[in-house]
C-alpha cells in the first residue's frame, strides 16, 4: 500500500512539471513572446498525391511556384505594340482635326482669290449641310470635355497625354493545387491573387477537358467603387452564371490579364484544375456535426482543396484581423508551393 502511494504521488509530480511547459494541441499553441496564439500547418491531404502538375501560374514566380514568364522580352514587345497602336490612333483623331481646321482656313482664302461666287456657293452649302450633320453630335460631346477656355483644353490633353497605364502585375495565380483539386459542390467559388494593381479588364474562361466549347466565357470589368482591380485575393461564383459541374468530369478555368487585345500572344494566364466528386454519407455526417467556422478542417483532410479554401476565404472576409484564420490560408497556399501567395496574409498578420 504504501509503494502505491509513493508511484501515484510521483505521477502526479511529473503531470505537475509538465503543465509549466509550452502546451501545443490541435491547431494553435500559445507564443509566449508575443501572447499570440499561432496556427500550426494545416494537413491538406490530395485524394490523388502523384497526379501530374496542372496548375499554372503568370508572373516573376519562386523556382517552387511555376512557370517563369519572359518579362523582359515581353515587355519590351508589349511597349512597343502599345506604342505603335497609340501612335496611330492618336495621329489619325489628330489628322482628321487639324486637316478640318486647316482645310476651312484655306478654303476661305482661296475661296477669296478664286471669286466670291464660289466662295460663297461653297461656303454656305457645305457649312450648312456640315453644321447640320456634325453639330449635334460633336457640340454635346466635345463641350464638356474640352471646357470653357482654350488653357483648360491644353491643360486636359497634356493630363491624358501623360497618363501612362500601370505596369503589369509581377504575379497572377490561382488559389488552386499544383495538381488537380477536388469539390464537393457542383458550383464552387474560384479564388485567384493579383500581386500588383492592374487598371485594365480581366477575362475569365471554364472549359471542360477535351470538350470543343467552353462552358463559360466573359469579362471581368473593373469593379464599380474603383479604378483597378486592387492587388490581393479575387473571386468568382460560379453560381452567379448558373453553372454546374458535371459529376468526376476534370476542368481547366482560366483568369487572363489582357494588355492589348489586339496582341493576344502577350496576356498573363493563369489557370487551375477542378473536379466535382459527390460527398460521401461519412463526410456529410462529419460535415453536419462540425460547426461552420472550422470546416475548412475537414475539408481539407477530406482532400477537398476548394471546399476548405472557400470555407476560410468566406470567414476572412467577415473577419479580415483574425490571425490564425490568415495563418491557416497562408499554411495551405505554402503546403501547394505559392510562398508568395502565403505572404500576402503573413504581411497582413495584425499583431495584438
Amino acid at each position: 500500500m504504501k509503494i502505491l502511494r509513493i508511484f501515484i504521488n510521483t505521477c502526479i509530480l511529473v503531470c505537475t512539471m509538465l503543465e509549466t511547459s509550452t502546451v501545443i494541441a490541435a491547431d494553435t499553441y500559445l507564443n509566449k513572446a508575443t501572447n499570440n496564439r499561432i496556427v500550426e500547418q494545416q494537413s491538406y491531404k490530395p485524394l490523388i498525391p502523384n497526379a501530374p502538375f496542372r496548375r499554372r501560374e503568370a508572373g516573376l514566380v519562386d523556382d517552387l511556384g511555376g512557370s517563369v514568364n519572359r518579362g523582359i522580352s515581353r515587355g519590351i514587345s508589349r511597349g512597343i505594340s502599345r506604342g505603335i497602336s497609340r501612335g496611330v490612333s492618336r495621329g489619325i483623331s489628330r489628322g482628321i482635326s487639324r486637316g478640318i481646321s486647316r482645310g476651312v482656313s484655306r478654303g476661305i482664302s482661296r475661296g477669296v482669290s478664286r471669286g466670291i461666287s464660289r466662295g460663297v456657293s461653297r461656303g454656305i452649302s457645305r457649312g450648312v449641310s456640315r453644321g447640320i450633320s456634325r453639330g449635334p453630335s460633336r457640340g454635346p460631346s466635345r463641350g464638356p470635355s474640352r471646357g470653357t477656355s482654350p488653357k483648360d483644353n491644353i491643360s486636359q490633353m497634356r493630363d491624358v497625354q501623360m497618363k501612362k497605364p500601370l505596369p503589369l502585375p509581377p504575379l497572377i495565380a490561382p488559389l488552386a493545387p499544383r495538381h488537380t483539386g477536388f469539390t464537393s459542390t457542383k458550383q464552387p467559388t474560384l479564388y485567384w491573387y493579383i500581386d500588383a494593381s492592374w487598371d485594365g479588364n480581366l477575362e475569365f474562361s471554364l472549359n471542360e477537358v477535351r470538350a470543343i466549347e467552353p462552358v463559360l466565357e466573359l469579362t471581368i470589368g473593373l469593379p464599380l467603387d474603383s479604378d483597378v482591380h486592387h492587388a490581393g485575393i479575387h473571386y468568382l461564383r460560379l453560381a452567379d452564371f448558373e453553372v454546374e459541374l458535371k459529376e468526376n468530369k476534370e476542368y481547366e478555368w482560366f483568369i487572363f490579364i489582357v494588355p492589348d487585345p489586339e496582341q493576344r500572344s502577350a496576356d498573363l494566364i493563369a489557370s487551375g484544375t477542378i473536379r466535382y466528386m459527390k460527398p460521401s454519407t461519412d463526410l456529410s455526417l462529419h460535415l453536419n456535426q462540425t460547426p461552420i467556422k472550422p470546416a475548412y478542417q475537414v475539408y481539407a483532410k477530406a482532400g477537398l482543396w476548394y471546399d476548405a479554401m472557400d470555407n476560410l476565404c468566406q470567414q476572412i472576409e467577415l473577419n479580415p484581423d483574425n490571425n490564425e484564420l490568415r495563418q491557416v490560408r497562408a499554411n495551405l497556399n505554402q503546403q501547394v508551393a505559392m510562398p508568395k501567395v502565403a505572404n500576402y496574409d503573413r504581411k497582413l498578420l495584425t499583431i495584438y
